[in-house]
């Protein structure tokens, strides 16, 4: 017989897929650019905008190195996946802290 979760532990499982489904998406448009990807090709303005939301404060962040005119590394978005990642680690730890201190009482 298996155990059944408890609710802390279904909302971590919620963020962890929402997380992922961030790095997924911005790890994606990292790659479109690092690639090469025409801008004007529709999946490409679909994820932009998206990926909108996410990433649009962190335009211009840092200069974007472009290789031969056509392939962009974009440090911004780089930095922005270690911003979620730290963001990631602290909801997820708020949530273990509010588990454990109802154990606690």
């Amino acid at each position: 017989e298996l155990p059944v979760p408890n609710i802390y532990h279904r909302i971590r499982e919620i963020i962890d897929y929402f997380f992922y489904l961030v790095y997924g998406m911005i790890g994606l448009v990292i790659v479109l650019d690092l690639t090469g990807a025409s801008d004007s090709s529709g999946f490409k303005k679909f994820l932009g905008k998206i990926t909108y939301p996410l990433l649009g404060e962190f335009v211009g962040m840092f200069p974007d190195p472009i290789f031969q005119n056509r392939f962009r590394l974009r440090i911004s978005y780089i930095a922005a996946l270690f911003i979620y990642l730290l963001l990631h680690t602290a909801v997820y730890g708020l949530v273990r802290l509010i588990d454990n201190r109802r154990w606690h009482f």
